[in-house]
């Protein structure tokens, strides 16, 4: 069933059903039909009414289409919610529907309680009739927000009496709302000074499988580059241009972490790993996500493999927005090793968060590997990009 049902009787209708059996059993002493038919219709009233509210919603469906839409903060979006009656007729009922509150709505009376929008609809649907309820919203804030609860309270129209109609199943209803992104200072300074496989215009490397055309022989170049049949078309030698390459890529390392809890500055860290995220897809820099909020699987925390393009960018911003300050977290070691063991290292690593002494022996192996080390700071209320120092005597002391 769809719906968990509650009937709630009012005393007073058990007293009527009783005086309606007194009023029978009266009219046979005193042979009166005023009062047989008194006994009949009071009798009448309270069993329709008890059937009313234990059969009402029989037959109501609502349609748990699985639905997530994205949104900026700033965009207006909608929930649409239909509804099928295949049983009673359903009158003067109200509809409770409660969601978190990274949305709210546009108009219309609203209470917010512990971060849940709690909005309530007058709600009627005849028989065999199908109805569409949509409730206009604004994307107020970073998160995720869903329909936690719908509840549909059904009132007797004799007034003895309620049914509570809630849906038992899990609501797959979501919105998803993007952080917004704050300037991050010196993106420039992760550029890697190693051979690889990405195109770039100021690498010192080549890829020689794959020449990209030629140019006029100059003194200066290697006999073994001449393009001989280039040569001989044009009377002139030629040399072979290779497109210039070198190894990109960068894997960002969240810590929201603070002590036991989850840190205060996680919009802050949010915000920025969002804009060096869009940074590196303008760029077509394959980039990566280590964020210590626990989840389940192979990988015990979240992780987004190191890829590039406009759906990886989305899975990314995606995990931001579901990051929350109810988030379960692991420690912030536990992530670092687990990297290090199980999953590929990039050129590029790039630390948010509090950064723990633990973690500062770890990080200090990929210096010494040659690994590009990058810190995220906060400075005049934007990010700061810099270098990662790391106290050897602090390492050393661990």
């Amino acid at each position: 069933m769809q719906w968990k049902k509650i009937v709630i009787e009012d005393r007073f209708l058990s007293i009527l059903a009783f005086l309606g059996i007194l009023l029978l059993i009266a009219s046979f002493y005193i042979n009166s039909w005023l009062m047989f038919g008194a006994g009949v219709m009071i009798l009448f009233i309270a069993g329709g009414n008890t059937y009313y509210l234990k059969h009402i919603g029989e037959g109501l469906l609502f349609d748990n289409e699985r639905k997530r839409n994205r949104f900026f903060i700033g965009d207006k979006g909608e929930w649409t919610l239909q509804f099928l009656n295949q049983g009673l007729p359903i009158m003067k009922g109200n509809l409770s529907i409660y969601f978190d509150s990274a949305v709210v709505p546009v108009s219309g009376e609203y209470h917010i309680h512990s971060s849940k929008v709690d909005v309530s609809l007058p709600f009627s649907v005849g028989q065999k009739e199908k109805i569409t309820i949509t409730i206009p919203f604004v994307a107020e804030k970073r998160g995720l927000s869903k329909i936690r609860k719908i509840e549909l309270h059904i009132p007797h129209f004799f007034g003895f009496g309620d049914t509570i109609l809630e849906f038992s199943d899990v609501i797959n209803m979501e919105a998803l709302v993007y952080p917004k992104t704050i300037a991050v200072q010196n993106m420039d300074k992760h550029k890697s000074v190693k051979p690889g496989h990405n195109p770039s215009f100021f690498s010192l490397f080549e890829d020689n499988l794959g020449p990209i055309g030629t140019r006029d022989y100059l003194p200066t170049d290697s006999f073994n580059r001449i393009n001989w049949k280039a040569s001989a078309r044009k009377m002139v030698l030629q040399t072979k241009e290779y497109e210039r390459i070198n190894e990109a890529g960068a894997v960002l390392f969240v810590n929201i972490s603070d002590g036991y809890s989850v840190t205060s500055k996680l919009e802050f860290l949010m915000s920025s790993t969002a804009e060096m995220a869009y940074y590196f897809h303008r760029r077509n820099i394959p980039f990566s996500l280590c964020m210590n909020i626990r989840s389940a699987g192979f990988t015990p925390f979240t992780y987004l493999p190191l890829g590039s393009g406009k759906d990886h960018l989305q899975k990314l911003l995606d995990l931001l927005a579901m990051a929350d300050f109810h988030s379960p977290t692991i420690p912030y070691e536990q992530l670092l090793f687990f990297y290090k063991r199980h999953l590929p290292i990039a050129p590029t690593m790039i630390h948010a968060g509090i950064r723990t002494a633990g973690a500062d022996a770890m990080i200090q192996e990929w210096k010494n590997a040659g690994v590009q080390l990058f810190e995220l700071r906060s400075h005049n209320e934007q990010a700061l990009l810099e270098p990662m120092n790391i106290l050897l005597k602090d390492v050393a002391g661990k």
